[in-house]
C-alpha cells in the first residue's frame, strides 16, 4: 500500500527450472541460474534491497557500493545513531526522576525489550537471521542500555 517497504523491493528469480515462487511480484525480475555470479550483481544489486530466489535457496540481499563502507563514514553514523538513542535514554532518566534507582531500571526494561523484539523479531521473521545471532544482537541490546541505564541514575541524574 505504502511505497517504501515490501513494495520497494527489487525481486529477482534466477533459477535453472523456475519452479519456485517464494515471493510473487508482479515486477519479478527473471534472471538465467549463475547470472549473478558475475559483474552483473554489481549492476542489478547496488543500491538496493533484494530478493534473489534461487532453485534452492530465498535470500534478503542490502546491497551498497564499497565507498558506503569506509571506516570514518560508519563511525560518524553509528556516532550519531548513539548519541540520538542516548538523548532518548535520558529523556526516560528524567521522567522516571521521582522514582527509585530498581523501579527506574525496570521501567527502562519495558521500552528494551520492545525495541528488541520488535527490531531482532521482525528480522529473524522476515529475513530468516540465524536464531543465534538475532538473540545476541538482542541481548547486547538489553544489556547495554540496562548498564547505561544503571549507570546515569545512579550517579548523573539521581
Amino acid at each position: 500500500m505504502f511505497p517504501w517497504g515490501i513494495p520497494s523491493t527489487q525481486v529477482i528469480t534466477a533459477q535453472a527450472e523456475g519452479q519456485a515462487e517464494a515471493f510473487q511480484a508482479p515486477q519479478e525480475i527473471k534472471m538465467e541460474a549463475g547470472t549473478l555470479t558475475t559483474d552483473a550483481f554489481d549492476e542489478v544489486m547496488v543500491g538496493k534491497i533484494s530478493t534473489l530466489t534461487t532453485d534452492k535457496t530465498f535470500s534478503w540481499i542490502i546491497t551498497a557500493p564499497l565507498s558506503r563502507y569506509d571506516a570514518g563514514t560508519y563511525f560518524v553514523l553509528e556516532i550519531l545513531t548513539q548519541f540520538f538513542v542516548a538523548v532518548m535514554l535520558t529523556l526516560l532518566l528524567l521522567i522516571t526522576k521521582g522514582l527509585d534507582l530498581t523501579k527506574r531500571i525496570l521501567f527502562l526494561l519495558i521500552p528494551a525489550l520492545a525495541a528488541a523484539l520488535s527490531i531482532i523479531g521482525q528480522q529473524l521473521n522476515w529475513w530468516a537471521m540465524p536464531a543465534t545471532y538475532g538473540v545476541g544482537v538482542g541481548i547486547n541490546l538489553i544489556l547495554s542500555w540496562t548498564i547505561a541505564y544503571y549507570v546515569s541514575a545512579k550517579w548523573i541524574i539521581k
